[in-house]
């Protein structure tokens, strides 16, 4: 996504934050029986302010191991590497956060 793009989407009223990428890895996602229901993607981002926390977002549906994640939803992305996260507006937590904190993101760009 380009930094005009980003900027534009803002201004719009979409909550975007751009991050500086750090790692990821993938997370199997379990109900209460113990069921895997899904996986979920985890980067690590660095924010300007120095904060920290972790961005969580959903691989497809049909993906149910963290093996099938691995192969099927590679990261692409390169450390260092400055990345537009896109909010949903109707999820109550918002990006002012602690370290190790998971916020929930709709979306996971890279900055062009």
């Amino acid at each position: 996504m380009k930094q005009n793009i980003a900027v534009e989407e803002f201004l719009a009223g979409r909550r975007v934050v751009i991050a500086k990428f750090v790692a990821h890895r993938h997370k199997e996602v379990q109900n209460k029986a113990k069921k895997v229901v899904g996986v979920v993607n985890l980067y690590e981002v660095q924010c300007a302010d120095g904060k920290a926390p972790t961005v969580q977002t959903w691989c497809p549906r049909n993906i149910q191991t963290v093996e099938e994640a691995a192969a099927q939803c590679p990261c692409s992305f390169k450390e260092g590497q400055k990345l537009v996260v896109g909010f949903d507006s109707m999820e109550p937590n918002n990006f002012d956060a602690k370290n190790g904190v998971i916020i929930r993101a709709v979306s996971v760009l890279p900055l062009d």
